[in-house]
């Protein structure tokens, strides 16, 4: 398959003569509201690079979970999807030459941080995360140097077989330890043919092809390594080692294969059976993705939940003998999985923003929309997960579980519905907030939710204080009450064992909030709570939900100026000055991070997080 090297690529934006400092959004003279500049030593100056790639790594790993962006499309297109073969369960893509805006956009957000203010010392500093990276795969590795005179500007990852899990019949075989207890006579020691290695190619998108061949050879002679060719496919396929760790590379006009021997031979395969690029689950993930990005993820789940079922079953076999039956039902099913994920990382000026999409697997869920109760959180908030329309989301899921369970297998669910109804019900639940406060070295926290109205939230606490005395005989619960600011504050007092150390719950109605926390600090914060003085007015918190998204049908927030010092001084306790001095100075222009999920034909999440 013939690929036009300019097509959907961007030209280099690295400049080969001065660019006016004018064209990089600088620090400028001043520093944020309470962040002071902080010169570097020069020691730290090798560690700036690789800790602006924690930062993102960071938030790649946080996404996970996913990250979203609204669709479009619009971002330059893959260079080398067109090779992965067509049924690939990942495809992760990163591109080194950072397309389109992204040039421009990461040396403006590491503006932000010291040392980074000029476009020159972007570039410098690119080259030696580059560099830090590929040396720590072989120490005599340098991108610059071995990669960056014969690569166009990506290189992806297709994984195409997950493979299995070792049964523990092959574990001996495999060279792994016998489990403990002792493997059941049913499920004897014995050969590993019915375990299968993953499978998996690199693919190098190539400016100069026979540079990439004389680097491989050379690479090849260092290492000591023959490689064996043979005719597959119209190339050229290289075998390296034998069995297990057998490995092969290839060659076409476009790409350097490099990965198992299957995966390669997929690979090269792609020009008779279609590639990833044409797998219509591929292209609309990719549409759901906007804008030019760092680094681009596909992900079929419906394949990674068929891995996991069958691991369990044949684990469960291997366990309890051939007789055993795969797990008869699931909540889950392979048709309620999404078709596919996708996920992506954009730099902004000021913000690094983790994106993923997935098309909805279901009816149409609650509406999204702007939730207040920020405004009514305590200023000391550092860390907030809030979910919007809680009763509806939970009276829903409850009734999707009963409709997928099989006959006769439903007691626990109405064991928790017959609970619920003794509190009546929870579709009177609105939005709420699990929150974690701060104030100087204390945490404390709690939780708050919307109710219809006051006379909604007053009954509500109400019936809970009744539920507490009447089973506090039994479970040694007492209740006693205070007045604080115009509010009755209810504090429940529960001690688990003989004599046993008291817990204290506080719960109170403010208006038509339901507040609850560990003893009454966090409630009394709450009841003090004015706009001015709330988590919505701080700028942190703002900049970082703007960013984020508004209208949504959840968020989350983590004040990391405020928690950095106790993170990093449990990081390197054994060198707190490794922490203040090539640490903190970075950590310091790190704002809150801020995450919303938005619900509707393509469920969108965005994880934001800001410089400043």
């Amino acid at each position: 398959m013939e690929r036009n090297h300019d097509a959907g690529r961007a030209e280099d934006p690295r400049p080969t003569a001065p660019v006016p400092e004018a064209t990089v959004v600088p620090m400028g003279e001043t520093w944020a509201a309470g962040v002071d500049a902080t010169s570097v030593p020069p020691r730290s100056r090798r560690l700036r690079w690789a800790l602006a790639s924690a930062v993102v790594l960071c938030v790649v790993v946080a996404t996970a979970a996913g990250a979203f962006v609204l669709s479009g499309g619009s971002g330059v297109k893959s260079l080398t999807a067109s090779v992965a073969p067509r049924n690939s369960v990942a495809f992760l893509e990163v591109r080194t030459d950072l397309p389109g805006d992204q040039h421009a956009n990461l040396a403006s957000f590491m503006s932000h941080f010291p040392g980074f203010q000029d476009r020159a010392q972007f570039d410098n500093a690119m080259d030696q995360l580059l560099n830090e990276l590929t040396s720590a795969v072989s120490p005599d590795l340098a991108y610059t140097s071995a990669l960056a005179p014969w690569m166009e500007g990506e290189v992806s990852v297709a994984v195409t077989d997950l493979g299995s899990v070792p049964t523990l019949r092959a574990w001996p075989s495999l060279g792994l330890p016998s489990p403990t207890p002792a493997i059941p006579q049913a499920a004897a020691p014995g050969p590993s043919s019915d375990y299968r290695p993953p499978s998996a190619v690199a693919i190098f998108a190539l400016e100069d092809r026979a540079a990439a061949e004389s680097w491989v050879n050379s690479e090849l002679k260092h290492a000591g390594l023959t490689a064996s060719p043979q005719a597959y496919a119209g190339s050229t396929l290289y075998g390296i080692g034998t069995g297990a760790t057998a490995g092969a590379y290839a060659f076409t006009d476009q790409d350097l294969l490099l990965g198992t021997v299957d995966a390669v031979k997929a690979a090269l395969d792609t020009k008779a059976s279609g590639s990833l690029a044409d797998n219509p689950d591929y292209q609309a993930a990719m549409n759901s993705l906007s804008g030019d990005n760092l680094a681009r993820i596909f992900l079929d789940p419906r394949a990674v939940f068929g891995f996991a079922l069958d691991s369990f079953n044949g684990m469960a076999q291997s366990l309890f003998g051939a007789t055993a039956s795969p797990l008869a039902t699931l909540i889950a099913s392979p048709q309620s999985v999404p078709a596919w994920i996708a996920g992506a990382i954009r730099a902004e000026s000021n913000d690094m923003l983790v994106v993923a999409a997935m098309p909805r697997s279901g009816a149409a869920g609650v509406d999204n929309h702007v939730s207040t109760l920020a405004s009514l959180l305590p200023a000391s908030t550092v860390g907030a997960l809030e979910v919007n329309s809680i009763g509806s989301l939970v009276t829903d899921a409850l009734g999707s579980f009963e409709t997928a369970l099989p006959a006769g297998s439903t007691t626990t669910l109405k064991n928790i519905q017959g609970v619920l109804a003794q509190v009546g019900g929870i579709d009177w639940l609105g939005d709420g907030v699990a929150v974690v406060t701060k104030h100087g070295s204390t945490y404390g926290g709690g939780f708050v939710a919307e109710t219809a109205d006051a006379s909604t939230a007053s009954a509500k606490v109400a019936l809970l204080t009744d539920l507490a005395a009447l089973t506090g005989g039994r479970l040694n619960i007492t209740t006693r009450r205070e007045a604080y600011g115009g509010v009755e504050i209810t504090l429940i007092r529960i001690t688990v064992g003989t004599p046993g150390t008291p817990v204290e719950i506080a719960v109170a109605a403010k208006g038509n909030l339901i507040v609850a926390g560990y003893t009454d600090a966090f409630v009394k914060d709450v009841i003090d709570t004015s706009p001015s003085t709330s988590l919505a007015s701080e700028s942190d918190y703002a900049a970082a939900m703007a960013a984020a998204g508004s209208s949504d049908l959840g968020s989350c927030y983590l004040n990391v100026p405020a928690l950095e010092d106790e993170i990093g001084q449990a990081v390197f306790r054994a060198s707190p000055s490794q922490w203040t001095q090539d640490y903190k100075p970075y950590f310091d222009h790190i704002g809150g991070v801020g995450c919303s999920v938005v619900d509707g034909n393509t469920v969108i999440l965005r994880l934001v997080v800001p410089a400043r």
